[in-house]
């Protein structure tokens, strides 16, 4: 457990205002939601690297967080911590803490606390991957090829766009990773900005 030092971390947390907020996968930051559903108003809302040693300053400050309500929060491109901890107090200073949390393959957090027990359920963030890319072999040069990507959620169907879609693979998006399960180089990486895909073979495609 970590000592209650409030000292200031170099993480990168803005807290925003409680409410719904617009997401992009366009940002290179990533911005997650915490709702409040543990049934008690959380007065102190912490989060750290799970490496940290200590909880760093409170993000909610003088606010609170009533039941059912939520807040965004930014994490910073240049933190590099997968696993996160998260702890939140009441106005008793009782304490709740979840941890080893991979907040930035999430859209949203859902925070409980039922029968003794703290529990997480979490929505994962599902880019925008949807339209015309062209491809790019790895030295640079624009390969014949232009993809079209249709989507339905995670779910993705990939075909030529100048070859009458005789080319097709489903596919599927998870965070930043894109598969394209019935072509010979599956795995992709997208861009933070939502620009480009890098393949695992070094092609590149590149959103019109």
């Amino acid at each position: 457990m970590k000592g209650l030092i409030t000292r200031t971390l170099a993480i990168g947390l803005v807290a925003l205002v409680f409410g719904a907020a617009e997401f992009s996968a366009q940002r290179s930051e990533h911005t997650f939601i915490v709702v409040n559903k543990t049934n008690v108003v959380i007065n102190a809302l912490y989060v750290t690297p799970h490496s940290a040693k200590d909880w760093g300053d409170d993000i909610l400050g003088a606010d609170v967080l009533e039941i059912n309500d939520d807040i965004g929060i930014v994490l910073a491109r240049r933190e590099s911590a997968r696993l996160w901890d998260l702890r939140i107090e009441d106005s008793d200073g009782n304490s709740i803490e979840w941890d080893r949390l991979n907040l930035r393959e999430i859209y949203s957090v859902s925070l409980y606390y039922k029968n003794g027990k703290a529990t997480a359920i979490f929505d994962e963030f599902v880019a925008d991957v949807e339209g015309i890319w062209d491809g790019y072999y790895d030295d640079g040069t624009r390969s014949p090829y232009v993809w079209s990507i249709s989507q339905n959620g995670a779910n993705l169907t990939i075909t030529d766009a100048r070859r009458g879609g005789t080319t097709r693979s489903r596919g599927t998006i998870k965070g930043s990773n894109v598969r394209a399960l019935d072509f010979a180089t599956q795995n992709g990486k997208l861009s933070a900005d939502g620009s480009r895909i890098v393949w695992s073979d070094g092609v590149v495609w590149v959103r019109r």
